[in-house]
Parts: structure tokens; sequence; C-alpha cells
């Protein structure tokens, strides 16, 4: 493939190879607009375009025929997953722990990327699972009192270096990389729900909280026809 460039008022011709896979997207971007950038590194030019999301998902993005949905509570140090039936029957709980990333010192880099891969890793386990649909916390909905998080200075510790917002924001984007339907749904009362039916359920607290975002979901959908990435209540 052929790419003109234009650079200090000069174009510039280059010859451009690309996985085959990549070349439907390329191919298609053109109709769009979109940016791009020239990257010099190790005595090779590489071409880095910014593709639309839209246009990735139509090329990339997988597709699921699951029927089931799944529930996510995020946290500092650990990950949440309750998968149900579309009666609102568990069917499936998955929790990743990783308590490491809220130690004094812990990198908040390598507790980024611990976080991110392990929201991948669940999301990689619902799709192989059955899962078709994904309901997370819809976090523009919690309020703080005072600007705080919890009243524990340990608790506003662990806020105050994790950044809940952009794991949802990555969640959304692997989810619907992986074919899910998502929706957010409002988290308010979740945790107080959650506390409450932990034990009848034989859940922890946070694996109830998981279970409670999902069933609101589920219930949502029964009542409501929603495009992806609505928010519900």
């Amino acid at each position: 493939m052929n790419v003109r460039i234009r650079s200090n008022g000069e174009w510039l011709n280059f010859r451009m190879s690309a996985p085959e896979k990549f070349l439907s997207v390329i191919l298609d971007v053109q109709k769009f607009k979109y940016g791009a950038q020239v990257v010099l590194r190790n005595g090779k030019v590489y071409l880095h375009v910014q593709v639309p999301f839209g246009i990735y998902l139509k090329h990339l993005g997988k597709t699921t025929g699951g029927g089931l949905y799944a529930g996510f509570d995020l946290n500092s140090d650990r990950v949440n997953m309750v998968t149900l039936d579309e009666n609102g029957i568990i069917r499936d709980v998955r929790v990743e722990h990783f308590p490491e990333v809220n130690s004094p010192g812990f990198s908040r880099r390598k507790a980024r990327d611990l976080r991110l891969k392990t929201l991948a890793r669940l999301l990689d386990y619902a799709f192989y699972h059955g899962v078709g649909t994904v309901f997370f916390e819809d976090l523009s909905r919690i309020k703080r009192r005072n600007g705080k998080a919890t009243n524990s200075k340990k608790g506003n510790r662990k806020a105050s270096n994790f950044a809940k917002k952009e794991l949802l924001e990555h969640g959304v984007v692997m989810a619907s990389k992986r074919g899910f339907d998502v929706y957010l749904v409002n988290p308010a009362g979740s945790s107080k729900l959650g506390r409450e039916l932990a034990q009848g359920l034989g859940l922890d607290v946070h694996t109830a909280s998981a279970f409670v975002i999902g069933w609101w979901g589920v219930n949502s959908l029964k009542t409501h026809k929603h495009p992806k990435e609505e928010q519900f209540g």
C-alpha cells in the first residue's frame, strides 16, 4: 500500500506494509476523519493511525452469542464478577484478589497494569462461559461526602491511589472489543443491599454487590430497551 504524507510543506511517499487483518481497517478509515502520526524507531518509519472505535469493532471486534449476564464490582484490591441467567439466578462466581497493590511503596504503574490484566482475564473467562451482557457501576452517580470516599484514613488512601473511573473506562472498551453488550447501572444502595444479602447468598460483601449490580441490570433489561452503554436507574 502506498502512503503519501505531507511534512514541512513537502510530500513524502512511502510504501507501507501492514498485517493482513489490519488492511480492511485502514481502507475503511479513509472514508472518515482520523489522526495519524509518523514515528521513527530503530531506523524504521512507523505510521500510527488513530482509528475510530466503531470502525475497530466493525472489523476486529469479537462477537458473542452468550445468553448469560455478568455483574462487576471494581475495587482497589480485587475485582468481583457474578454470572446470572435471565431469571437473576447465580450461575457462576469469580473473584480475583491482589492486596499487594495497596501496600506502601507499591508502584502505581504496576498496580494499574495488574488491575487491567485482572479485569481482562475475567472478561475472557466470561466470554468463553456463555456471557453476552455485562453490567458495570455508573460511577458518575456516586456522591462523596465532604469530598471523602469513606471515614477511614486507610480507605481514603486506597481511594486516592485507585483510579476506579479509569479502570471502568478500560473495562467498557475491553468488554466492547469482546462483543459484549455493555450497560452502566446506577450503583446507589448496591453496597448496602450487598451487605444485607451477603450472608444469605453465601458470598462476601463485594461479590454480593456484584450480584446486586447484575441483578438490577437484568431486571432493567426486562422492562426497558436501551442502547449499549446505557445508564440504568
